[in-house]
Parts: C-alpha cells; sequence; structure tokens
C-alpha cells in the first residue's frame, strides 16, 4: 500500500497535477500530510482507524483536492494561508490578475476538478511547535516563499523531512503566486539544508531522495540560473516585460495548461520578481516599459 514506510511514518505517491504526494502517520495519534494522492490508500488508511489530524503544508489546489475525505478531522495549516482555504476566490487570487472570465475558470476548476469545499483551519500551524503522535513526534518548520505559509515537516526519530512544495525537482522552485517571494524561498531552502535528515520525502516528482543537502543545492541552484539567463537576455538588448516572458526564460516557449492552470502567467510572475530583485540589487534600471542591464 505504501511507496515508503519508516516506521509510523507512511509515503505514497500521487501522480499528476492536480494531485501531490502524502505522508500519513500512523501512530497513537494518527494524521495524513496533504491528502492529495491516492484517494483509495487514503479512504484504506482512514479506515484502519480514526484520522485525528488532517495537516495541509500550504494552501493549493493539487495539496487538498481529497481534504473532503476528513471531515471529522482537526484540520491544521498556517495562519498566513487560512483564508485561502475558507473562500474559494481567495485561492485564485493568488495567482495574479487575470480577465474576468479566467478567474472563474480557475474558481470552477478549483470545485469541480479539486474538489474545493471550504474549511475553516481548526489548529494553526507554528514555526517550532512539535506534534506528538505517540510512537513519533513531527516538529513543524515555517519556510516562506512558494507560500506565505508553507510548511515542511521534520520527524526527528525517523530523521525524516517532507519537504512539501519545496521538491527538489528539476523544474525548480514556484513562487509565482501573489506573496511568493524569492528571497524568502532562498532563505527556506537554507534553513532545510541544516536539517540533519537520512531521508527527504516530497510533493511531487521522485518522493523519496537520500538525506543529502546536495539535492538542495541543486534545487536552489535553479533559481540562480534562472536569473543569469534573464540577465543574459538583457545584456543583449533591453526588452519590455511581455518580450521577456515570450522567451520562456523558465518554463520554456511553448507552455503548457494544466488545467486552469497557463504557465504563461506564473512565467510573467516569476519574471517580475526577479526583474524587482535585479532591481533592488542596482543591477537594472527601466526606461519606459524597457529594463536595461546596468553593470
Amino acid at each position: 500500500m505504501y511507496d515508503f514506510s519508516k516506521g509510523p511514518v507512511k509515503f505514497i505517491r500521487g501522480g499528476s497535477y492536480p494531485h501531490c504526494n502524502s505522508v500519513l502517520v500512523d501512530g497513537r495519534v494518527r494524521a495524513v500530510i496533504d491528502a492529495a494522492s491516492d484517494p483509495e490508500k487514503l479512504m484504506a488508511f482512514k479506515n484502519q482507524a480514526r484520522v485525528d489530524f488532517l495537516i495541509t503544508s500550504h494552501a493549493h489546489e493539487d495539496h487538498l483536492i481529497y481534504n473532503y475525505l476528513f471531515p471529522e478531522s482537526a484540520f491544521y495549516s498556517h495562519s498566513l494561508d487560512a483564508p485561502h482555504f475558507e473562500e474559494v476566490k481567495s485561492l485564485a487570487d493568488c495567482y495574479g490578475d487575470m480577465s474576468p472570465e479566467t478567474f472563474q475558470k480557475w474558481c470552477d476548476f478549483f470545485v469541480k476538478e479539486c474538489n474545493y469545499v471550504p474549511r475553516k483551519v481548526d489548529q494553526f500551524l507554528e514555526d517550532g511547535i512539535v506534534m506528538d503522535f505517540g510512537e513519533t513526534r513531527m516538529e513543524v518548520i515555517h519556510t516562506p516563499g512558494h507560500t506565505e505559509g508553507h510548511c515542511v515537516f521534520y520527524f526527528p526519530p525517523e530523521r525524516i523531512l517532507f519537504t512539501a512544495d519545496l521538491d527538489l525537482t528539476r523544474a525548480g522552485p514556484y513562487y509565482a503566486d501573489r506573496t511568493s517571494d524569492i528571497e524568502k524561498t532562498i532563505r527556506s531552502l537554507e534553513r532545510m539544508k541544516e536539517i540533519k535528515a537520512e531521508t527527504y520525502l516530497t510533493a511531487h516528482g521522485k518522493g523519496v531522495y537520500e538525506g543529502d543537502p546536495a539535492y538542495i543545492d541543486r534545487y536552489l541552484k535553479i533559481i540562480f540560473d534562472r536569473e543569469d539567463r534573464l540577465i543574459d537576455s538583457l545584456r543583449r538588448e533591453p526588452k519590455n516585460l511581455e518580450q521577456i516572458t515570450a522567451e520562456g526564460i523558465i518554463y520554456g516557449k511553448n507552455p503548457t495548461f494544466l488545467g486552469a492552470w497557463d504557465l504563461t502567467l506564473s512565467e510573467r510572475m516569476m519574471i517580475v520578481k526577479h526583474l524587482d530583485r535585479l532591481m533592488e540589487k542596482g543591477r537594472l534600471g527601466k526606461e519606459g516599459k524597457f529594463f536595461i542591464l546596468l553593470d
């Protein structure tokens, strides 16, 4: 049933968007973290005994798709992401400015395809709190950047770190929400490197990694590689935002749709954050709509 298991900590792969991998804790206190993997396996776990806690690492649709299967479980997430679980329009607004038609498409997608059901968070996750499950315990680590409230979870007895959407994939970090932040993403990844884990479990991709910080370094480097490609592009000639976005520096020139998700919008949002970062560092100037490299 499980794709990885160590003591009471279990792992289920979830497949492609809008799914993700789940972590289950089978202790005297039982929990599901990111209920978006295999619904049959999640229900099998639920049917074994009561699931006390439903924990969601952050408010994105591909991490809550099967939350509705656990209405009786106490719901945990970070306070900064809590509003997006309570109102579907709040979640859709995370993805930036869009036409009313596109906005409604997002909302419909969340409800019809991602099983979005408004829900209040019963207990807020906070950095440093330790949750005791009897046979194991789990430390909550607030790792903002991907979203404001994104958290990862460390199980000291098993030396397992569930990295959630800081997922170590070769696609690299995502920071395209309105409140996503490159610098916070970098700091969160650096903090993860300090954790002496034997195993990394991730929400997407391969899912199970040896606890080697080199995987985090590789993932972190993708941020700086993107920025280098942006600088190289502007070194050739000044460009406006539309021209830069069309180059596909992050997701390629022909990005795909995933459900309602147009990767062109994510590309644009992430490019804006890189441009802002370079301007804050004094490396870029702007004349009209055109960005100019200053060094």
